[in-house]
Formats: structure tokens, sequence, C-alpha cells
């Protein structure tokens, strides 16, 4: 693939156009004394560079209109013939529009100018000469092949910088979308790690400024359990820290604890330690997840019960896991005020959406029955071996 610097160098070479129209003049005005016929010596003759001189001129404008510069030096060559200045100086004039000409049009225009050009140069010839005027139709069809062969190239040269354009454009939007989903990762985790403890370090704080006076024993209780919430919270941030920091840090590395259902257990202790009292019940025979499925429906479970904890009622909350053949089917249901709207319409469960979404799975909330709020989440996982 073309990289910007070699880019950068064909464009950093280009031959300027003073150099160019410099060449051109300088090719017309020596070769215009060269005899026409074999026979014949150089003529240093006035008129012979007067009307090169005049062809040069007009060479100038052949990259602004070319179609126009191949026919005013047309007309210059037939110029020559009556007043007996033909020479070849004024037909490499043509062939050197023709050649630009050929760079700067179509394949099938250029072709019809080139052609035309030819013909009338070598119509021209046979009037001044009478014969030997096939080499100036072949020199102007020469110059006219050169310029088409510079136009292939430089539309190729186009196409491939565009390619490598466009290469970049799409490795810095993947660049953009890697860093976004990191992002978004951060953000989930930075909220299963401390939401469930803010909760409860908030609902513990109101019960020890409420009993602090008439109730100490409960109040002590309460700050020791808020002193244990942010100490487990300060080392869950402490660790998402570490890992950010350093992807190989105990914390990420292989020999990490993996995250899963495997902790099930004791996510449920700390909610219960909390004054959430919370059953299982599980469905059909438990078997390996998925490490992404087993991740998300934890995080689930952890999001239900800490919404369960913080907007339910009656302290306790209900979870079934159904192991089905080709699918993992989470249930979270815990008590709700009658009146409730949206027992959490937030971050959480936003987050928690989006992760279920990410293992091709759909996530449900809302009431079940008068009192009740459920989340269900409904998580494939695939066979090993099978295509999805």
């Amino acid at each position: 693939m073309l990289r910007n610097d070699d880019v950068q160098l064909g464009h950093t070479h280009r031959i300027p156009a003073w150099a160019g129209h410099a060449a051109a003049s300088f090719a017309v005005l020596l070769t215009s004394p060269l005899p026409v016929e074999e026979a014949r010596m150089p003529e240093w003759h006035g008129g012979f560079f007067a009307i090169a001189l005049v062809a040069a001129v007009l060479l100038l404008l052949r990259r602004r209109r070319p179609v126009l510069t191949v026919a005013t030096t047309v007309a210059l060559v037939w110029l020559s013939v009556p007043t007996g200045l033909f020479n070849p100086g004024v037909v490499l004039a043509v062939a050197i529009a023709a050649f630009t000409a050929s760079g700067a049009l179509t394949r099938r225009r250029a072709l019809w100018l080139v052609l035309g050009a030819g013909v009338l140069v070598s119509s021209a010839a046979a009037v001044a000469i009478g014969r030997g005027f096939g080499q100036f139709m072949l020199l102007i069809l020469l110059f006219g092949a050169l310029g088409d062969v510079i136009r292939v190239q430089r539309e190729q040269f186009v196409a491939i910088t565009e390619r490598a354009e466009r290469a970049e454009a799409t490795r810095e939007a993947l660049a953009n979308q890697r860093v976004a989903e990191d992002r978004l990762a951060i953000a989930r985790d930075l909220h299963d790690a401390v939401a469930h403890q803010i909760a409860v370090i908030n609902l513990h704080a109101g019960v020890a400024g409420s009993a602090l006076r008439e109730r100490p024993d409960d109040a002590e209780h309460s700050l020791s359990v808020i002193r244990q919430a942010s100490r487990t919270v300060l080392t869950q941030i402490g660790d998402l820290l570490a890992t950010l920091r350093d992807p190989g840090s105990p914390g990420a590395g292989p020999g990490a604890v993996p995250v899963g259902l495997a902790q099930l257990d004791d996510v449920l202790r700390q909610f219960r330690g909390h004054g959430l009292d919370v059953t299982v019940r599980r469905i059909g025979e438990a078997r390996e997840l998925p490490a992404a499925v087993d991740v998300v429906a934890l995080r689930v479970i952890q999001e239900a019960l800490t919404n369960a904890h913080k907007h339910g009622v009656e302290h306790r909350a209900h979870v079934v896991l159904e192991y089905l053949p080709d699918r993992l089917h989470v249930t979270v249901v815990n008590p709700v005020p009658a009146r409730v709207t949206g027992a959490a319409a937030g971050h959480g469960l936003t987050g928690a959406r989006e992760r279920v979404e990410a293992v091709r799975g759909t996530l449900t909330h809302g009431r079940s029955g008068v009192g009740s709020w459920a989340l269900d989440a409904d998580l494939p996982t695939p066979v090993p071996g099978s295509h999805q």
C-alpha cells in the first residue's frame, strides 16, 4: 500500500511548469533549421526562427487550452507552407501540443484530436515537399501515445493516493471506534464496581443519621457497614485503575480470577450482608458458559440486585437461572412500591442492555404484576464448534 510519504514524494518531484515550457521552446527553436529532406543541409534562416518562435509562444497555452493549442499550431504549419517556411520545428510544436492534449483529455477525444492533427500536418508536408511526409504523421502519433501513457500513469497514481487516504481514514475511524468502546467499557466497569457500594453507603448514612441519638447501636452498625463498603469500593476502584495503567497487572493478566457466575455466591453474600434477602433458583443442568456470556450474566444480576436494594421494598429479591440447550435465561424479581414508574431508567440498565446486546442477547425490564419488578435477560450460549 502506498504510504503518505510516497504520495508527497510524487508531488515533490513533479517537473516545474517553467522548466517544461523552456524545454519545449528550446526543442522547437533548435529543430527549426533542420532540413525536411535528407539530401539538404540545415538552413540557418531568420524566417525559420521567427515562425518557430511563434510556435513556441503558442505552446505556452497548451496546458490551459490544449485543444486550441493543437489547432493553432496546425494552422501555423499550414501558414508556413505558402511562405516557404515549413520546417521540422513547427511540426514538433504540433507534436508537443498533441502530447499535452493526450494527457489532459479523455482517450476518445485525444485519439480523434491526434489523428486529425497528424492527417493535417502530413497533408501540409505533402504540399510543401511532395514526399517523405509519413515521418511527420508517425511523430505526432508517437507523441500522442506518450501523452496517453502519462495520463494513464497519473490516473493510476491518483487512484492509489485516494485508496491510501481512504485506508488511513478507515484506520482512524477504527481507532476512534476502539477508543469509544474502551471508554464505554471503562464506564461500565466503573459503574459495576461502585454503584452498589455507593447505594449501600447512602442507605446506611441515612439510617445512621436518624438513629444516632435514639438507637446508638443501630447507628454504630450502619457506620460499620459504611466503613466496610467504602473500603471495598476504594479497593475496587484501585484495581480498576491499576488495570487501566498496566494491562498486564494482576487484575487483568492470565492469572487473574475470571469474573462470572462462579462469583455469584460472593455477590449474593455481599447483598445479604447489607440486608437484602436474595433467593436463587436454578433450572436445568448448570454448565460452563462462554466467557463473555458468563461475565454478562453476573453483571446483569449484580445490576438488578443493586436496583432492588435501592428502589425495592421488603428487602428481598428472587433470582432464577434457567439453563436451556442453546441459551441462558436470567430473571430477577423484587417487590416495588405500588406507584413506581421506573425503578431504574438510568445508566445502570443502559449499560446492562449494552452488555447483553454485545453478546447478541436481549434484555427487558418492567412491572411484573401489581407490586413487583422483573428484569429478564436472554443470553445465547452456542455450543462450541457450532456456527452462529
